[in-house]
Order: C-alpha cells, then structure tokens, then sequence
C-alpha cells in the first residue's frame, strides 16, 4: 500500500472471545503508524493512515462516511472548501461541534451524492493510503455492512484502501447475508488458540522485560493450565506479574504457580459461570451438554454430527422457531464450538468449559437423583 498498490481484497479476522482480536488490531495501527520514510514510502504515496473503530459507531451513513473521510477532506472535497466550526482549526471550544455532527447537517442542506462522497475517499486515499479497521463488525447493520463491503471494492480499484473487519466466528455467516458483492474473496483469517510454545512465549517474555523469569517446569505447568486460550494466558500472566511485584521476585517457581492457582481457577469459574448461563437464558444448555458429551470422545466432529446432536436435544418448540442449523450458528457466536478456516470439521471452542457443563449437570441430576451415579 505504501507503495500506490491496492490489497486485492478485504480482510476478515475473526474467532471466539478472548483470542486477542482486539489486541491484534491494535498492534496492527500501531505498526502502520510506525512507517516512515524513506524504507516504506516510495511513488505518490507520503505515509499509510489508519482510523479504526468499533461497528457500534457506524449505526448511520453519517457516522460511516465521518469515520473513513478527513475533516480535511470533508471541508475540501465535500463542502466545496468551505470551513466552520466543526472542521477549521482552533475554533473554540463554544463553537467547536463533531465533524459528525457537521457533515450530518451538511448532507441535510446540502445532500452530497454517494458519487461525491466516493470520489473524496478516493482522492484522499490516493493521497495518503487509508487502512480502515472496525472491530466487533458482527454487531453491524446488515445493510450498512453492505454498503461498507461494496464501498472498499469501488475504492480499492482506485486507490490503495484495505477494510479489515474484526468479530467472533458469526461474522462469517453474517457477512454472507449482507449480499455485499465480492465478499466471497476476503482474505479470512481465523484467530484461535495458540500453540504451545506461542503460549509460553506470551507468558514469560512480557516477565522477562521487568527481569522476572520462570521456572522451566513451572512455565510448562502454566502452559497446559492455561489450555492454549488467551484469555487464560491473559489471567497467569497478571496473577504471576502481581505476586513478583507483591514479593520482590526475579524468578517464579512451582511454589508460586502454586500460590495464584486458587485465584486462577476463581476467576476462570466465574468466566464459564456467565458462559453456561448464557447457553441456559438461550435455551441451548440440553444441547450444549450433548455436544460436551460427544468431544469427550473425540477432538472434532462433523457438522452433521452436531446437528444431529442438536435436533435430538432441544425441546419441539425451540426448533419450532429457529431451525437446527440456525441453533448451530448460535452456539459457534457464543464460541461453545468453533469452526477453523479451510476446514469443515468443528473443534470444542473451550475445551474446559466443556468439562465444566457437564460437571454441573452431572452435579445437578445427582441433586435431582441422589441414587444416580
């Protein structure tokens, strides 16, 4: 892109809660913002902006519109030059109103067309290339989704442009309903678990910047505890960094793994706590149990096993209202299972918080059955 080139297509990331998306788009505009010159710029093109927000901001075409154009270019492509109190430089703050709100007025006064509109992303990203990062994307209004999708194809023909799209694994049945054109050819990439030396890496090298190493053997126990999630690697991390500082530690031996474990496995409790409950308000805890039950035996299953599981779990007037395969949508949203890129088969979204559904519902048939072994 720094060099006048144009992605040849978007890029979808997506994956279950707390696999590190937002983190990831973060280090992503960060590095973006890092390019200088002479190494990355070359051609026409003087530097790779990012604007990045999440899809709860896009709720208008207004919103839309202020969040990919300049004030800048507002003010110079848009409004014909002309400048207020909402685009101009050191305005004060009694005057001063959000370009937002600014180019919304406009458009009642004015109304730009969209070939207007267009033409100023256009020429601002021929100007300076444009990275657009929106996360959460799943949440969108489907119809202005769709406009988005089709807005970075028409520009992306022009100038150098990339949407990258950030969500949990429906954003990729959901970007399939949009009827966006092209969609089908975003670049996908799936966020998961890591593999194990990533996880230990995650752990001991923030430690080792504030000079605090680890155990080998410990490091290793933390890294199969932590079951490869980033949300868990997230929770060692803090709760071994804590009790270093706590302690005045430069190195974490079992004994201190040992020491923060209560205190790991209370917060992971509560985590698939909210997580069962939520199967349960959905209605989908008979089948969230079934399908625990079937990767007892097996890493990954198909997705004509689940849905037979799924038909043969939940009461008639559940599938009276969404269809198996809509309930099966709804339990890979929630990240109980998972679907991996350039791949039909399905994997356990967490594979502990499996285990843990079906402790609690073998806990509650012998509460409910106290000779049922």
């Amino acid at each position: 892109m720094a060099d006048g080139d144009s992605p040849a297509a978007d890029m979808v990331m997506y994956g279950p809660r707390g696999m590190g998306k937002t983190v990831l788009l973060h280090w992503l505009k960060d590095e973006i913002r890092g390019y200088k010159k002479p190494r990355f710029f070359h051609k026409k093109s003087n530097q790779v902006c990012t604007c990045s927000t999440t899809a709860n901001k896009l709720a208008t075409p207004a919103k839309m519109w202020t969040f990919l154009l300049s004030e800048e270019t507002l003010a110079e492509k848009v409004l014909g030059g002309e400048t207020t109190a909402g685009v101009k430089a050191g305005a004060s703050a009694a005057d001063t109103v959000s370009a937002e709100a600014f180019i919304a007025k406009t458009w009642k006064e004015k109304e730009p067309t969209d070939g207007v509109l267009l033409n100023a992303l256009i020429s601002q990203c021929k100007k300076n290339p444009l990275v657009a990062l929106v996360d959460e994307a799943h949440t969108m209004e489907p119809g202005l989704c769709r406009s988005l999708l089709n807005l970075s194809q028409e520009v992306r023909e022009e100038a150098p442009f990339l949407l990258v799209l950030a969500g949990t694994p429906g954003l990729a049945h959901f970007l399939k309903t949009v009827g966006a054109s092209f969609v089908e050819r975003s670049t996908k990439m799936g966020i998961a678990r890591l593999d194990a030396q990533a996880t230990a890496d995650a752990i001991a090298k923030p430690l080792q910047e504030d000079g605090i190493t680890v155990d080998a053997d410990a490091l290793e126990d933390v890294v199969e505890d932590s079951q490869h999630y980033p949300y868990f690697i997230q929770l060692w991390g803090e709760a071994l960094w804590d009790l270093a500082k706590e302690k005045d530690l430069q190195k974490l031996t079992a004994q201190e793994i040992t020491e923060v474990e209560t205190k790991i496995e209370s917060r992971r409790s509560n985590f698939y706590g909210e997580r069962r409950k939520t199967l349960s308000d959905l209605g989908l805890l008979p089948a969230a149990v079934a399908i625990a039950a079937l990767f007892q035996d097996a890493e990954t299953t198909t997705m004509d096993m689940l849905i037979d599981v799924i038909a043969d779990n939940l009461p008639a007037d559940s599938l009276a209202t969404q269809s198996v395969n809509e309930h099966l949508q709804t339990l890979a949203r929630h990240e109980f299972i998972w679907n991996p890129p350039d791949t039909d088969l399905y994997e356990a979204g967490i594979p502990s918080l499996m285990r843990y559904v079906l402790d609690r519902q073998r806990e509650h048939v012998q509460k409910v059955s106290p000779a049922a072994e």
